[in-house]
């Protein structure tokens, strides 16, 4: 008895060595990998490893008389977080045109960073998205927000990727040399959406004449606006949509004239169950999309093979996700590898 416990002793002590070892060779090698089942939105939807820097700063919007307005709107919608504003006209008296900025605090310690451009929507404050801009710079992007007001047309993005440039230049600037415009990609909720589906259609072509090192990777089209064509869009593009959104329904112009007609580039689409047009500027939590907003980036932007797996491959992780009703790509997507 006394030899057969001896055995058992040592047994035991052979499989603890193994799996010791096992963690010691490859313990990122398995973590990384999502559960089966695990959607994008509890894989992603958390903040990254960097702390932020930013100057913006915000207040509750029911603090002024028209963001009270806003605040019961998106409330009587289905909204259950307070929005953040920030003094911006008509939310303060601040100026109601300018770019919010946000970077990982200790850049000057990282890699050059991507540079994400993000159009607020119409008639939206840029503080509205401070929590998505500050989860996308915890993971090592530059975000820049251009606002003003009615945030639906070409000229607001331009003015995002002018100030990120004159930042990159700017001796005395945190971010001097520290963005990676090579890496640029656009972005956009509700008008804002659809001013970034402009830039990638007029951007790209005369990126590098803003800049030599400027070449635009692909836009992120939140329930976007009506006036752009995906047709004309020549970069890899993911449309967000929501399954309670009656402002940009998902059978409407956002599949039929924009990623219906997206056969320059890759293209996804997928409709969120439990999403409204204002779901967005929701918190996080609430909005649940933003894991899949995130993944898509940092596939974009980082090459990230945990995120790619909810788009690439015949086996792609997002048709599972049931945050969705409907998962799409064309086949310029379904062709990747």
């Amino acid at each position: 008895m006394m030899r057969y416990a001896a055995r058992m002793r040592a047994g035991i002590a052979v499989v603890a060595a193994t799996v010791a070892v096992l963690a010691a060779v490859a313990p990122s090698a398995i973590a990384d990998q999502p559960e089966p089942g695990a959607t994008a939105q509890s894989v992603f939807n958390k903040p990254g490893p960097y702390p932020v820097a930013t100057t913006v700063r915000t207040n509750p919007c029911q603090e002024s008389v028209w963001g009270m307005f806003q605040h019961i709107v998106v409330h009587m919608l289905g909204n259950r977080d307070d929005m953040t504003c920030t003094q911006a006209f008509p939310n303060g008296l601040e100026s109601p045109v300018g770019v919010n900025t946000y970077y990982p605090a200790n850049i000057a310690e990282l890699p050059d960073a991507p540079l994400m451009v993000f159009t607020s929507g119409f008639d939206a404050n840029p503080g509205m998205y401070d929590a998505l801009a500050r989860q996308w710079a915890s993971n090592g992007f530059v975000v820049v927000i251009p606002y003003e007001f009615f945030n639906s047309l070409l000229y607001v993005p331009t003015l995002g990727v002018a100030t990120a440039v004159v930042a990159n230049r700017d001796p005395n600037s945190p971010l001097y040399n520290k963005i990676d415009l090579s890496r640029t990609l656009f972005g956009g909720h509700s008008g804002g959406g659809q001013a970034a589906l402009q830039a990638g259609t007029a951007l790209p072509g005369i990126a590098s004449m803003i800049d030599p090192a400027m070449r635009v990777r692909g836009v992120l089209a939140i329930e976007p606006g009506p006036l752009a064509v995906g047709a004309l869009v020549s970069l890899p593009t993911l449309f967000l949509t929501g399954y309670n959104d009656w402002v940009v329904p998902d059978f409407a112009w956002v599949r039929w004239w924009q990623y219906n007609l997206s056969f320059q580039a890759p293209a996804w689409i997928a409709n969120a169950r439990g999403v409204s047009h204002f779901s967005p500027v929701d918190g996080l939590d609430n909005y649940l999309s933003a894991g899949t907003a995130l993944a898509w980036l940092r596939y974009q932007a980082f090459g990230d093979e945990v995120a790619k797996d909810y788009f690439v491959g015949p086996d792609w992780r997002l048709p599972a996700d049931k945050t969705y009703f409907s998962v799409d790509r064309n086949p310029l997507a379904a062709a990747l590898s």
